[in-house]
């Protein structure tokens, strides 16, 4: 049966795969065709993010090229291969039965489908965390280490399951510390990069761009289990919206509660979901770190807690539990799916539509999709334009966190421009101006 979830969860992670990037997966792209010595000396220190991801994807493009479904196979090999840690750690800690019902639901994950279909780090360090824990179980400690290291290399947020590790070894305390060993020894090497990197980031505290990256707030904590349980799926109504997110957060809840599994095993499965995220809470106090999408790595456990409390029922009480849980996943991943609406932004189309002109930019740090689309050179910082074209386009992509003062509007309309359309696509706003 586990051949067959792992089948299932592939086939639907290739689901609407041909996406248009997004920005940020834009960025791994170009990225990815980087000299080496570029990688680690241009672009590394202005990111936010280890070199890890970044190092498999230039020699994943090298051979398999950089189209939109190149650059996301990774991502799901690397989903699928969490749905097998899943039935993995759940075989070892409960039973078979457990493990099926945790890997089914993982497969259909909507959270999971969506990252697994992302070309971007998240679900790779998912994959090393989720291995991280079965190698734990295993007590298999040199690839423990390992891949300890790769974690941290892959994502910074990813170690916050280290202090789970230290309070729940044990006898195996020593180990976990001597574990910890090649991670201290390669962060050594790193940290001059590191400490440009969070110099860096701490420096847009002032900007707009600060309110976005994931400050301490209740709608943050909220959307942590809202979107761990519905995925990336909304409505336009909000208020319904808020009544199906309090419904199934709540029903899953019940279900865990309604047969607590009272076993020690469980205490490390809570402390995987839990404590790197009040961990996170804490951080954020005073670096916002606090978005949901940088916690996937603990949706793994929620999926063995929810699969081992659904395997204790029996009859029409495990029926009708795990319908509801299985519905959620289902409606959540095939609304994601089949609306384009939940897609990505759609730098694509708007490649096609912005045609041969020139495209005015109000940050150079905003231009990486319509350069992987071959729009290049049609682009111009907005300080640098001089109005000689009958017609051009404005970027109003997030312009109010990268334009707060909106100083490249008032430079167009004031170089006599006038608008004569504007366009969204799935969040890429672009204004058509012509001169009269």
């Amino acid at each position: 049966m586990i051949y067959l979830f792992l089948f299932i969860g592939t086939v639907v992670r290739l689901i609407s795969l041909n996406q248009s990037l997004w920005l940020d997966e834009a960025t791994t792209a170009l990225v990815s065709r980087m000299p080496l010595g570029d990688i680690f000396t241009k672009f590394m220190p202005g990111d936010f993010h280890p070199p890890l991801y970044y190092l498999v994807m230039k020699a994943w493009v090298g051979v398999f090229g950089s189209s939109e479904i190149s650059l996301r196979i990774p991502s799901v090999i690397f989903g699928v291969g969490v749905v097998y840690f899943v039935f993995m750690i759940s075989k070892k800690l409960f039973d078979n039965r457990s493990a099926l019902i945790s890997a089914l639901l993982a497969s259909t994950s909507g959270l999971l489908i969506y990252y697994s279909q992302e070309a971007r780090m998240y679900m790779l360090a998912a994959l090393l965390v989720a291995a991280l824990f079965y190698l734990f179980i295993e007590k298999k400690w040199v690839l423990f280490a390992t891949v300890l290291a790769l974690a941290g290399m892959t994502d910074y947020l990813a170690l916050l399951v280290v202090p789970v590790f230290l309070i729940f070894s044990g006898k195996d305390f020593k180990k976990v510390v001597k574990s910890l060993i090649p991670l201290i020894l390669i962060f050594i090497l790193w940290s001059p990069v590191f400490a440009k990197q969070l110099s860096g980031g701490i420096g847009v505290e002032k900007s707009a761009w600060w309110g976005i990256l994931g400050t301490l707030s209740w709608k943050n904590m909220a959307l942590i289990p809202v979107k761990f349980v519905l995925g990336r799926i909304s409505f336009d109504n909000r208020l319904l919206y808020g009544v199906v997110s309090i419904f199934s957060v709540l029903a899953y809840l019940y279900i865990i509660l309604l047969r607590p599994v009272r076993v020690r095993t469980c205490r490390l499965l809570w402390g995987w979901l839990l404590l790197p995220i009040l961990i996170a809470i804490l951080i954020s106090v005073k670096i916002p770190v606090l978005t949901y999408f940088r916690f996937i790595f603990c949706l793994p456990a929620l999926y063995i807690l929810i699969g081992k409390s659904l395997s204790m029922l029996n009859g029409k009480r495990f029926l009708i539990a795990f319908l509801l849980v299985f519905s959620l996943n289902i409606f959540s991943s095939f609304k994601y799916l089949s609306s384009s609406k939940f897609h990505r932004e759609n730098w694509r189309d708007m490649a096609i539509v912005t045609g041969s002109e020139t495209v005015v930019f109000p940050s150079n740090s905003q231009k990486e999709a319509l350069t992987y689309y071959g729009k290049g050179d049609n682009i111009v910082y907005y300080k640098d334009f001089t109005g000689e074209e009958t017609e051009i386009w404005l970027s109003r992509y997030v312009w109010d966190i990268f334009d707060s003062a909106d100083m490249a509007r008032i430079k167009v309309e004031g170089l006599g421009y006038n608008k004569v359309q504007e366009i969204n696509l799935n969040g890429v706003e672009f204004w058509n101006y012509r001169k009269l």
